[in-house]
């Protein structure tokens, strides 16, 4: 038979070290409150630090701004950006608000966005993001650049810019942004019509008359398939033999048909009505 031992016996139940086990919860919680306290110091520690670091930044001259650097501006001109930026000379470099100097640059029409960028210790660099012209518009008596939102933003000078863009005349509002939308996409989807148009005038409800440099004449029209109707009226001009004093206008506003009113009806072949020219277009 296998030895074994009595589990009941008293020796199993003797009293433990009070004394020895409270020693050791006081030497553990001394311990946790030790660590917690190094850890304490150091966050302390950090934030002081910190807190020196930044007020060694904001007030120490080394940090004072002396140079400003810009780039991107093609046509806004230098001196303008200068008549705003010397205000930033000599500020704290940290101190700079970005969404003020934004804002305040902004003011000068070409600027669409800027980006800034500081350069330790007193250099302010800046890069000009400048907005892209799609058209010209007669607004309130003068003509300006107008942007792809339809927004006019400077008034037409000579020295910068394209004057050779499209005008868009008798147009505001929502009429304007309607015009610059078609502008836009005639340029994206047919380059070539695109660099006939010398004019746009919006027709309500959704029409428009486009002046045709190389015909000399307004063509109304309607949003849609604008390719494919001008290249049909191509076409008819083509085949009629009209030039460009040939035509007084054009319009495109008829399905399957192209209406013509030439300028001198005399010299083109007889028609049934003599002063209008309906082509039948075959779709």
């Amino acid at each position: 038979m296998s030895a074994g031992y009595d589990s009941t016996s008293p020796r199993f139940f003797r009293p433990a070290d009070v004394a020895r086990i409270r020693r050791n919860q006081r030497r553990i919680q001394f311990q946790r409150m030790a660590s917690i306290s190094g850890k304490a110091a150091v966050v302390i520690g950090i934030v002081a630090a910190s807190f020196l670091v930044y007020r060694q930044t904001q007030g120490d001259a080394r940090f004072a701004v002396k140079t400003i650097e810009i780039d991107g501006s093609t046509h806004t001109s230098r001196a303008a950006i200068d008549a705003i930026t010397r205000q930033y000379i000599g500020a704290n470099l940290f101190r700079i608000d970005i969404a003020r100097l934004q804002a305040d640059l902004r003011r000068l029409g070409w600027v669409k966005r800027i980006e800034a960028e500081k350069k330790l210790p007193d250099t302010l660099r800046i890069r000009i993001v400048e907005r892209t012209p799609v058209a010209l518009a007669a607004v309130d008596g003068r003509i300006s650049y107008v942007d792809e939102s339809g927004v006019p933003f400077a008034e037409l000078s000579p020295a910068v810019g394209d004057v050779d863009l499209p005008l868009i005349t008798n147009a505001a509002g929502d009429e304007l942004v309607r015009s610059v939308a078609l502008l836009r996409d005639l340029r994206m989807r047919d380059p070539q019509i695109y660099s006939r148009i010398s004019e746009v005038k919006p027709v309500a409800p959704n029409g428009f008359a486009l002046f045709d440099r190389e015909l000399g004449a307004f063509v109304y029209t309607e949003e849609g398939d604008l390719s494919a109707k001008w290249r049909d009226l191509y076409a008819v001009a083509r085949a009629e033999h009209l030039g460009i004093h040939d035509i007084e206008y054009v319009d495109l506003r008829f399905a399957g048909r192209i209406v013509v009113k030439p300028v001198h009806p005399a010299v083109l072949p007889p028609l049934t009505h003599p002063q209008v020219i309906p082509t039948q277009i075959t779709n």
